[in-house]
């Protein structure tokens, strides 16, 4: 093998992380084919020891030719081993810029869901206001319908069924029924379903107003 590093021609600082990350792999496999030259070197310099200090001159100097190879390959070692170093300290460097890459990414993305949220908190406002003054409304009118009713002669019940807690316990079944019991502390008898519909409610609330002419 010649000098793993010098007799090479000259690759392209890498750029990226991909490309850092390949030149490491190379580096790597470049050791171990040093590590498999030196390891053939000092057999060839073990088999020609003997010959040598008894005199061999062809053993001497295919030696000498060993411990040259050896030398170059040690060069070879020591300068893959920094570039090891700074592969090494540029995968770290790649990595760490994409982990801050991915953070500012989730980051982002979780500040969307916020957004989104406040966006269904703002219609959800909306639509409660909206309610309100409808439901003032709606009381306005229940009073009229009793007074309306006790003047054509209706009776009275006990409760009157459109009374306001009547109706706002319909509308807490319905609400319940509809959902709002996981966010809203609405009670209702657990020993009927839910309302599913606070219209159907209404109506049999009103057959008790209806009246003959």
């Amino acid at each position: 093998m010649k000098g793993a590093t010098g007799n090479n021609m000259r690759q392209p600082t890498p750029r990226t992380l991909a490309e850092w990350r390949q030149c490491a792999a190379g580096l790597v496999s470049k050791q171990g084919e040093i590590e498999v030259e030196r390891a053939s070197l000092a057999g060839q310099r073990q088999e020609l020891a003997l010959a040598a200090a008894t005199g061999d001159k062809q053993a001497q100097m295919r030696i000498a030719q060993v411990a040259v190879q050896e030398h170059a390959l040690e060069f070879d070692r020591a300068t893959i081993a920094e570039g090891l170093v700074r592969a090494g300290e540029e995968i770290a460097a790649g990595e760490a810029r994409l982990a801050t890459s991915a953070r500012q990414q989730a980051v982002a993305r979780h500040g969307d869901l916020l957004e989104k949220r406040l966006v269904l908190v703002e219609a959800i406002e909306q639509a409660v206001r909206s309610v309100a003054p409808q439901l003032t409304a709606l009381a306005e009118l229940t009073l009229e319908i009793e007074g309306s009713h006790a003047q054509l002669g209706g009776s009275r019940a006990t409760l009157p069924p459109l009374a306001q807690e009547n109706v706002g316990g319909r509308l807490a079944e319905f609400m319940a029924g509809q959902g709002f019991a996981a966010w809203l502390p609405l009670a209702r008898p657990e020993v009927r379903p839910a309302l599913g519909s606070w219209i159907a409610a209404e109506k049999d609330a009103q057959t008790h107003y209806r009246l003959t002419v």
